[in-house]
């Protein structure tokens, strides 16, 4: 996972692009603590069902989830540095990979989002009943935020103007008066090897 993470971060970094490593890698550590939370809570409710339903098991640790949760979230980014699939709208359906950039602050905001995630994984993990109240508030602290940034988030840009002035939502060449996709990229970044 450690390597994947790296290689993630390195194909990022190529693009200029450490901002949606972070952004996704953070919403989606959250999103993967937050299943795993919820999983141990209800697991220690109900033992008989939860680890067979959703499919993550009260065995998972806590980077694992957090690393499968990171996969989900950037799984148009993968798109679009393997195959240059350009971002849409449905992609959103990827713990709302497109609306996220919107956010206010979106790093700090993602940033407390994970920490909010990993406090509720930490507390779901002991065995008194006050803690394990305290993890379902977290996580719900975290939903609560969720929905609140994500209705407080800028209108998606409509045209290739309103794009070029979002340089988080796609990558641009400053000196460039187009959009590039991952190929012309990565042909410039060939050119200059």
């Amino acid at each position: 996972m450690v390597l994947a993470e790296i290689l993630l971060y390195t194909q990022y970094a190529r693009f200029d692009g450490e901002f949606h490593y972070w952004l996704h890698g953070l919403i989606g550590g959250a999103l993967g603590l937050a299943v795993l939370t919820l999983a141990r809570l209800t697991t220690r409710a109900r033992p008989d069902m939860m680890a067979t339903t959703i499919g993550v098991g009260t065995g998972a640790a806590p980077w694992e989830a957090g690393f499968l949760g990171h996969l989900y979230s950037a799984f148009p980014d993968i798109l679009f540095l393997a195959a240059d699939q350009p971002h849409d709208y449905w992609m959103d359906a990827f713990a709302f990979h497109i609306t996220a950039h919107f956010i206010p602050a979106p790093i700090p905001a993602a940033l407390a989002l994970f920490l909010l995630a990993l406090a509720g994984y930490t507390l779901a993990t002991t065995p008194r009943r006050a803690p394990r109240t305290a993890a379902a508030l977290a996580i719900s602290t975290a939903a609560v935020t969720s929905a609140l940034a994500l209705s407080a988030a800028a209108p998606i840009p409509t045209d290739i103007q309103d794009l070029r002035a979002h340089p988080r939502l796609a990558w641009h060449h400053p000196d460039s008066h187009r959009c590039e996709t991952g190929s012309d990229l990565r042909s410039r970044r060939e050119g200059h090897e």
